[in-house]
C-alpha cells in the first residue's frame, strides 16, 4: 500500500511529491509526459513567482474568499522559500525589475527538470483514472490498466486551461464522485477577440496603458494581436468579461495630449501622438477613429474636433466578441468549492484522507508568477500534513504492536 498517491503531475503534484522525498508516493498522470504545462508559463521562460512578501502577493488574487483560503499557505510557504528551494537545489534565479522571477536559464525546462530530479516517487504517465473508492482507512485508486491502494490521495490535476498539457477538467469529475461541489469552470488569464478589426496593429504593445472594464480600472501593458487584445492587462481582467462588454483603453491624457496639439500648430497631429510615446500605426488608429487625416498640422483642428481628438486617445473602446476560451487560458477560474477544503492542511471537509492542492481549487491570480507560487504553496502545506498523518499513523501501529505491559522509554 501507499503512503499517497498524487493525481496529476503538474507543477503542484511534481512540488508535492519532491517534498516526501522519503514516504512511498505514487505519481499518477494521464498525459504522455509530466510538467507539460510549466514549459508554456512565462513564454517558455517559466515565471515562478514574484518578489514580493506573502501578504502583497495576497493583492494578487481577486476575491476575499480566495486571499483568506491561501493566506496559511503563502505565509507557511512564501516566495523567497519558494526561490530558496530551487536555489537550495542548483537552481539560478534571476529577478527581473518588475519583480517577476525566472530561472536564468530563461527555460522552463530548468524547472521541471529539477522539480522531476527531486522527486523520489514512481511517475506513471498515460495512466487514467477512472475511480476512486474511499474505504475505511484507504482508498482504492483504479486506473486504465490496473488498480492501486493507498492511505491518502491529493488531487493535483489543474484544471481546463491548455487542455493540449493534459488539464482537461477531469480532477473536478473525480472531486465530484468523492462529494465535493465544483465552482463552475470559467477560462482566465486569456486574451480577448473583439468586434473591431485590429489585424493592422498585430504587434503593437503599449506600456503602462490604463484600462477601464465597467467600473474597474487597471494599469499594465498592453499587446495587440491579429483579432483582439491580449498582454498582461488584458489577461488579468478576462475572467471577468463578457460578450458585448467595452473595454476602454486610455492611450493618452486627454489634457496633455490637448496641450501638446495648442503649443506645437504646425506640426502634424501623427507627431504629435508619436512624440508622446505612441507607435506611429496606433496613432494613424487614433486619428481614423476620430475621422481626421493624421497627416493635417494641428494648428488646422477647429476646437471640436481636438476635443474629439483627445477624448478618443482618452478612451479608446473596443468591444468584447469572446474570449480565447480554455484552449489558451493560463489559469482556470472556478474549481474545487473552497469552503470544503480545510485552508491549514488542504484536506477535504467531506472526505477524510483526500487533500487537494494547485489549480483544481477554485482560486486563480493575475498574470506575474502568482499562479504557481500558489501551486507550490498549497503543495507544501499539503506536504506537511500528509507528513505528519503518516508518521502518526506509523507510531499508533508500532504502539499496537507492542505487548501489553510492556514500557518504551526515550533515552
Amino acid at each position: 500500500m501507499h503512503d499517497l498517491i498524487v493525481i496529476g503531475g503538474g507543477v503542484a503534484g511534481l512540488f508535492l511529491a519532491a517534498n516526501l522525498p522519503d514516504r512511498q508516493v505514487l505519481i499518477l498522470d494521464h498525459a504522455k509526459t509530466v510538467g507539460s504545462k510549466l514549459l508554456i508559463t512565462g513564454g517558455g521562460s517559466a515565471n515562478i513567482t514574484n518578489d514580493l512578501s506573502s501578504r502583497e502577493l495576497l493583492v494578487h488574487f481577486s476575491t476575499k474568499a480566495m486571499r483568506n483560503f491561501l493566506a496559511p499557505s503563502l505565509l507557511s510557504f512564501t516566495p523567497s522559500d519558494l526561490m530558496n528551494w530551487f536555489e537550495d537545489r542548483g537552481v539560478e534565479l534571476i529577478v527581473r525589475a518588475d519583480g517577476h522571477v525566472f530561472p536564468s536559464s530563461l527555460d522552463a525546462r530548468t524547472i521541471r527538470t529539477a522539480l522531476i530530479s527531486h522527486v523520489n516517487s514512481d511517475i506513471r504517465t498515460d495512466c487514467t483514472v477512472t475511480g476512486i473508492i474511499k474505504d475505511e482507512e484507504s482508498f482504492t485508486i483504479h486506473t486504465s490498466d490496473r488498480s492501486f491502494t493507498t492511505r491518502f490521495v491529493c488531487l493535483a490535476t489543474g484544471g481546463m486551461s491548455c487542455p493540449a498539457t493534459g488539464s482537461d477538467g477531469s480532477g473536478y469529475t473525480l472531486a465530484k464522485a468523492l462529494g465535493h461541489t465544483i465552482a463552475p469552470p470559467k477560462p482566465a488569464l486569456t486574451p480577448i477577440i473583439t468586434n473591431e478589426k485590429t489585424a493592422h496593429l498585430s504587434g503593437i504593445s503599449l506600456s503602462d496603458v490604463s484600462v477601464t472594464h465597467k467600473r474597474s480600472t487597471t494599469l499594465g501593458d498592453l499587446l495587440f494581436t491579429h483579432d483582439g487584445l491580449s498582454g498582461p492587462v488584458i489577461l488579468n481582467l478576462s475572467r471577468a468579461v463578457a460578450k458585448g462588454d467595452a473595454v476602454t483603453i486610455s492611450v493618452l491624457d486627454s489634457a496633455t495630449l490637448e496641450e501638446n496639439l495648442l503649443t506645437f500648430p504646425q506640426k502634424r497631429i501623427s507627431t504629435i501622438i508619436k512624440t508622446l510615446g505612441v507607435p506611429a500605426s496606433f496613432a494613424k488608429e487614433i486619428c481614423e477613429r476620430s475621422s481626421l487625416d493624421s497627416a493635417r498640422n494641428a494648428g488646422t483642428l477647429r476646437k471640436e474636433e481636438r476635443k474629439l481628438l483627445c477624448r478618443t486617445a482618452g478612451a479608446l473602446s473596443f468591444e468584447v466578441k469572446a474570449t480565447k476560451g480554455f484552449k489558451q487560458a493560463m489559469v482556470t477560474s472556478g474549481g474545487v468549492e473552497l469552503s470544503e477544503v480545510d485552508r491549514k492542511t488542504m484536506e477535504s471537509r467531506v472526505t477524510p484522507g483526500l487533500f487537494f492542492c494547485g489549480e483544481v481549487l477554485d482560486y486563480d491570480g493575475e498574470s506575474g508568477g502568482y499562479n504557481i507560487q500558489a501551486a507550490c504553496s498549497t503543495a507544501y502545506l499539503a506536504a506537511e500534513a500528509i507528513r505528519k498523518k503518516i508518521d502518526s499513523g506509523r507510531q499508533s501501529m508500532t504502539q499496537n504492536k507492542e505487548p501489553k505491559g510492556s514500557l518504551s522509554v526515550d533515552i
